[in-house]
């Protein structure tokens, strides 16, 4: 993601942001795991930016992580 600039709702205005990997829990299954995903975050406010084509990329991320642990 070369270009680092998108709107972001919490300054309501075009600002650069930061990816930064954070760590989230999802349930599968009755079953607690941790997962690592990219977020994106305001280079102005700190607040997190929904950019395109970042929740397709988690998506892989977490595929990827649950079935390495499943393994």
């Amino acid at each position: 993601m070369e270009n680092q600039r998108d709107f972001c709702t919490e300054c309501r205005r075009e600002t650069n942001y930061t990816l930064k990997k954070i760590k989230i829990n999802q349930t599968i299954r009755e079953k607690e795991y941790t997962f690592e995903i990219t977020a994106a975050f305001c280079n102005e406010c700190g607040g997190e930016m929904g950019i395109p084509g970042l929740t397709d990329y988690n998506i892989k991320e977490i595929d990827e992580q649950y079935r390495s642990i499943r393994t």
